[in-house]
């Protein structure tokens, strides 16, 4: 029994030392890591690269092997629909442009002859060939009389076109300076309406320096003239008007009025005179009337007065302006009708309407 046990003991002990030799084995053996893991992947990703490329490689290649234009239904339909029929299809024919034939004149036959000089003549006729064709070749006048008669000719033409083109250069000259001043007379109106002034009258002298006749600039600019009350630039304007054209009735009576303001009643009268038939006008005859009745010259002030009623309704100070000549030359009775008349006229400044009021009671 004492050999089995000590059998059993070195079994167990055997066996313990197997294990603890185990155990220390596995601890000693460790996995392998890759040292490098991103190999794995570059290497995988030129793969893929290589065989996209023998791809793209095998697909040109498909793509340059020829190929026939039918195949073999084509040409099985071809057959049969007879000698005719097209076997390779051919793309639509492009239409061709037309064809521009260009007449060549056929050449004349050479003939020997001796040069000889042109005639004038023979120019003139060419230059007159745009309107008149040539007929057929006459025989020819001798070089001096042919010499004669293009001169006769040209002195003839000369001045009808000299005078149409100087008249056509005119009216287009005209045309143009007057579409120039309109320009600047509606940039001037539009600057009145902004009360850029000095801005307005700018374009109105530039209006009036491209076209000196353009009626409306000059009333705008002695308008504005008038109202900043330098008199004697408007003077200067309106005399140039008066002065270039005396029966235009707005400049004249403009004139008019502002000599009769500076009590130059002579100036003023002349200027009516000359305005010739525009002078009969009620407004002319009104200034008139005044501008007597200042010079005291009663008699003609009441026939101008009446002349200027007869044409037209006036207003109350019309009337009143006929009462007191009327009461200058002793006509009490007809001055009386006149106030009357002044006071039932419509709107009267208040010292007319006074002064009428209390003239129509004196005279009662």
């Amino acid at each position: 029994m004492s050999v089995i046990n000590k059998m059993l003991q070195d079994l167990d002990q055997r066996n313990a030392a197997d294990a603890a030799g185990a155990e220390t084995s596995a601890q000693a053996v460790k996995p392998v890591v890759s040292a490098r893991p991103g190999r794995e992947w570059f290497w995988r990703t030129l793969a893929a690269l290589v065989l996209a490329a023998l791809g793209w490689v095998g697909w040109v290649a498909y793509q340059v092997q020829p190929r026939a234009l039918v195949n073999a239904q084509a040409v099985k339909l071809a057959q049969q629909a007879g000698p005719s029929a097209v076997a390779v299809a051919k793309p639509p024919p492009q239409p061709e442009p037309p064809a521009v034939v260009v007449e060549v004149p056929k050449p004349e036959p050479l003939v020997e002859a001796k040069p000889e000089p042109v005639a004038p003549a023979d120019s003139f006729r060419l230059a007159r060939s745009i309107e008149t064709p040539i007929g057929e070749p006459t025989p020819r006048p001798p070089a001096k009389e042919a010499k004669k008669a293009a001169a006769q000719a040209a002195s003839a033409s000369a001045p009808a076109s000299g005078a149409t083109k100087v008249v056509l250069d005119k009216r287009e000259r005209s045309k143009a300076v007057n579409e120039l001043a309109e320009t600047r007379f509606r940039r001037a109106v539009a600057l009145l309406h902004q009360a850029r002034l000095s801005e307005a009258e700018e374009q109105l002298a530039a209006a009036l320096q491209a076209d000196p006749s353009h009626v409306p600039a000059r009333q705008a600019y002695v308008a504005l003239l008038l109202e900043q009350q330098r008199v004697g630039s408007a003077l200067r304007l309106l005399r140039e008007a008066v002065d270039a054209n005396p029966t235009l009735p707005t400049f004249s009576l403009g004139l008019a009025r502002v000599y009769a303001e500076q009590r130059d009643y002579p100036a003023a009268l002349s200027v009516i005179e000359k305005a010739g038939a525009a002078a009969q006008g009620a407004e002319f005859q009104v200034l008139r009337a005044a501008v007597l009745q200042r010079q005291g010259r009663h008699a003609e002030a009441v026939t101008a007065y009446q002349s200027a009623l007869a044409k037209s309704a006036q207003p109350g100070g019309t009337w009143t302006g006929l009462g007191i000549s009327l009461e200058a030359l002793g006509r009490n009775g007809e001055a009386a009708q006149a106030y009357k008349r002044a006071l039932g006229a419509g709107a009267l400044p208040p010292e007319l309407r006074t002064y009428a009021e209390e003239r129509v009671r004196a005279l009662q």
